[in-house]
């Protein structure tokens, strides 16, 4: 059962984050979006030195990078789903959702590339592709139980984050905000979040 609910969450995990691909990133930085990574027309990923294999398969496609772009979000966004609902899954589908994520990540655009979630992503990512067995087409076979050794890098993981979270909030270069308990304060006075209740909370006093 944990196995599961743990493969139903990086499902949605990855969802979401392909979905954002396929419907924000062209526009983003396409070859006519804010902040274009290639020129306009351009048949070929840019070159960063990083492993973008997905993009690789599909540099003799004859595709321009912007419908490339969105090819390989849109089959993310099939597989994360897949992986998040689906009963029929093994080692594959995880892994799978990795490669074309981490294939996004590495092309360094500047929405992406220095986000640390995004990171993290592809780390628990990479982890939870041991967690599925190779052999099965089921998450949870009686006979290849989940490796203790799997749980435990994802407790570390989680560890990791949860500290490192924390430590850039209270360490010795976080902003003072946090120490003086504003920074969600400026966070709502700078972020637009409107919903009919958006009012009535701006209206409340600092201390709530």
């Amino acid at each position: 059962l944990t196995r599961v609910v743990l493969l139903r969450g990086l499902g949605l995990c990855y969802f979401c984050g392909f979905l954002v691909s396929a419907l924000q990133h062209r526009a983003l930085w396409g070859s006519q979006g804010l902040q274009p990574i290639v020129q306009q027309g351009a048949l070929e990923a840019p070159v960063t030195g990083r492993p973008t294999p997905a993009f690789d398969s599909l540099r003799s496609s004859g595709l321009i990078f912007d419908h490339q772009l969105e090819l390989v979000s849109w089959i993310g966004v099939v597989i994360s789903g897949w992986l998040m609902l689906s009963t029929v899954v093994n080692a594959v589908i995880p892994a799978a959702c990795w490669v074309l994520y981490l294939s996004i990540i590495n092309l360094q655009a500047p929405m992406t590339y220095s986000y640390g979630w995004e990171w993290e992503t592809c780390e628990v990512g990479f982890i939870f592709i041991f967690l599925c067995p190779l052999t099965s087409l089921t998450p949870f076979p009686s006979h290849l139980p989940p490796s203790r050794v799997v749980f435990w890098l994802i407790r570390w993981a989680a560890f990791r984050l949860l500290i490192g979270a924390g430590m850039s909030k209270v360490g010795r270069n976080s902003s003072a905000c946090w120490r003086e308990l504003t920074c969600t304060t400026t966070h709502y006075f700078t972020q637009p979040i409107p919903n009919p209740l958006a009012y009535y909370f701006h209206s409340l006093p600092l201390e709530l």
